[in-house]
């Protein structure tokens, strides 16, 4: 049996909430457990996928042997269909300011779900992060 855990921030990833995740995985014994968040915008405007070394951090929390971070972010990358300078765009786009998916649509043109393609494989990458606002959520460089 494969269990999916479902990890989204601010909702069920304090310390507490994981504690009992994991009590609910031992008493359920799985073979396999899929650790996985957002892939694209959730339905609340607040939503947000974890990255990479938050997942991370459940698994080595957990310390459990049988799990495995799914989220397939990064592996975008590498789609033929990815391309560098959309990639490049968004950087010098939020570089110069922090935007909204919205903004980066009408900056540059492009539609919402090719932009967010682009923004999953660069937070999971560790090049952005998310500032959440009154206006929304606002994608930034991160600073290295």
């Amino acid at each position: 049996m494969w269990l999916e855990v479902f990890i989204l921030p601010g909702y069920n990833d304090s310390k507490n909430e994981l504690n009992k995740l994991k009590d609910a995985i031992l008493k359920i014994n799985p073979d396999s457990i899929q650790l996985n968040t957002l892939d694209r915008p959730g339905t609340v405007s607040d939503l947000r996928e974890a990255s990479r070394d938050e997942l991370q951090s459940v698994v080595d929390l957990w310390g459990l042997d049988n799990v495995e971070i799914i989220a397939a972010s990064p592996e975008r990358k590498k789609i033929q269909s990815y391309r560098d300078d959309i990639e490049n765009a968004i950087i010098e786009t939020i570089a110069r300011r922090p935007c909204t998916l919205d903004d980066l649509t009408k900056i540059l043109g492009l539609h919402i779900n090719e932009i967010n393609k682009y923004l999953s494989v660069l937070e999971a990458n560790q090049k952005i992060k998310t500032v959440s606002q009154n206006r929304g959520v606002f994608y930034q460089k991160k600073d290295k």
